[in-house]
């Protein structure tokens, strides 16, 4: 393909401020998760392979437009969920039913991959903040966001604590018998400790519950904003393509 049309594409799909600010995005958070809903919604209603191929050459389009560490990053995700999603299908082929397994897998393959994009373009504030635009309850929020917080910070605690018990098998005491008892009780004191340090941290912050909607920053002047609906407006389109493309290969079934 032609490198201009490349950059082109590039520039529609994470199309990036030049402000003050450090490389803020241009696509708004919401409209990211609207397109990231549909596109796993779709591929999975999806009765035609090649709906679902033709989303994954686009979404791996994306990816190769993106830094290396991005593409690293969302490349780690992909192997395990869809190995263990052809172990699970893997009967199939015995049952004499060989293209569901070619079909599930390719379907957990593009969902996966679509996450990861969407990880790397918008954080998981502003994937926050776009729910509250979306009139999700602020309670449904708050108790998201703070329930997958504390998973990802008690996995690195109990990551760590492992490591530690590696570490200390040398020796006349094998620690290595400590089970994962000790290391799960461990795991709940400290989860009782954090609780307790984000009530009071709340109550001290004078948070009610109330999320900001993610939208333009207020440094942008006029033709950024403009820019930016631009942008949005574009992007936007993927949304009739991506309907468009499933009610198409769905009447060639």
């Amino acid at each position: 393909m032609n490198l201009r049309v490349m950059r082109l594409i590039a520039a529609f799909t994470d199309a990036e401020t030049r402000g003050s600010q450090n490389a803020q995005s241009r696509i708004s958070p919401a409209l990211r998760l609207v397109v990231c809903i549909l596109t796993i919604l779709l591929c999975s209603l999806s009765r035609n392979a090649f709906y679902t191929v033709c989303v994954i050459a686009v979404l791996l389009m994306v990816l190769a437009m993106m830094p290396a560490k991005a593409v690293r990053r969302a490349a780690e995700k992909l192997p395990l969920p869809v190995l263990m999603t052809a172990l699970l299908m893997l009967p199939a082929v015995f049952l004499g039913s060989p293209r569901s397994l070619v079909t599930v897998t390719m379907k957990v393959f593009c969902a996966i991959l679509c996450l990861s994009l969407l990880n790397e373009k918008a954080s998981w504030k502003e994937l926050t903040g776009a729910l509250e635009r979306f009139h999700a309850p602020e309670l449904f929020i708050m108790t998201l966001d703070t329930t997958v917080r504390f998973f990802v910070l008690l996995g690195r605690w109990s990551n760590r604590m492992l490591e530690a018990i590696s570490l200390r098998r040398v020796g006349e005491k094998n620690w290595k018998n400590a089970g994962m008892g000790g290391v799960l009780g461990t795991t709940w004191l400290k989860s009782q400790r954090m609780v307790q340090a984000s009530t009071e941290a709340m109550v001290c912050r004078c948070f009610d519950g109330t999320y900001k909607k993610t939208g333009f920053p207020k440094e942008t002047t006029k033709q950024d904003r403009q820019r930016n609906v631009l942008a949005n407006a574009v992007f936007a389109l993927v949304i009739p393509a991506l309907i468009a493309g499933f009610v198409l290969t769905q009447k060639a079934v």
